[in-house]
């Protein structure tokens, strides 16, 4: 004799199963616990960043850097704000520490407490901002992939309005900390060869000021 069952019934051997339904697909929702240990490592790599972007600003050989890191040092401490509202909304407590944020945490001391000589300070610096600014916009592009699959509509709006407003900031930083690591690192390869004042002039002020536009 055949017997019947409903969705969500048991098999002969007593194991729980849904029936597939094909007219319908059932979405899969983000962890909270994730997005909760995920935003405090956010938090602590974008503090993270401010220290970064400080050392460089505090340490600086060429003025002409200095607009452009001071304007991502506060893009970088609003950033901070929105991981800790994001953070707030998700647990209520800002001040919990995931182990990635542990982790990260331990990243950010060992690039700050790194030793070279005087005339590597500027390129170890901007070198330490390339690394964090890498994870930064991965941490951002990440977050964004999973805005979808938040439950909470409050939450799922506020990640929302974060990660627009971020983004295209984050791939700026990681742009032009990238660039100008190299133009110092070439100016370091040609020095004595008579074209280090064309390799360093400026950092192409023109283009450094059509970004801070963007």
């Amino acid at each position: 004799m055949k017997t019947h069952t409903n969705n969500g019934g048991k098999n002969r051997s007593g194991t729980s199963y849904k029936r597939k339904n094909s007219g319908k697909r059932t979405e899969k929702m983000l962890s909270q616990d994730w997005l909760k240990n995920f935003l405090s490592e956010m938090l602590a790599v974008e503090k993270g960043g401010v220290k970064l972007y400080q050392k460089a600003l505090d340490e600086l050989q060429h003025p002409e850097l200095e607009e452009k890191l001071t304007v991502f040092l506060d893009q970088t401490e609003r950033h901070v704000e929105l991981c800790t509202d994001m953070l707030n909304a998700v647990d209520g407590d800002s001040d919990y520490r995931s182990p990635g944020a542990r982790a990260a945490d331990h990243k950010a001391n060992g690039l700050m407490s790194t030793k070279v000589p005087a005339e590597l300070v500027e390129l170890n610096n901007l070198e330490n901002l390339v690394l964090a600014e890498t994870k930064d916009h991965w941490n951002w592009e990440m977050l964004a992939s999973v805005v979808a699959t938040i439950e909470d509509p409050e939450l799922k709006r506020l990640v929302k309005r974060a990660t627009t407003e971020v983004l295209k900031q984050e791939q700026s930083h990681l742009k032009w900390t990238e660039q100008t690591l190299t133009k110092l690192a070439m100016a370091a390869a040609m020095q004595g060869s008579g074209s280090e004042a064309d390799e360093t002039e400026e950092f192409d002020s023109d283009r450094t000021r059509s970004d801070l536009d963007e």
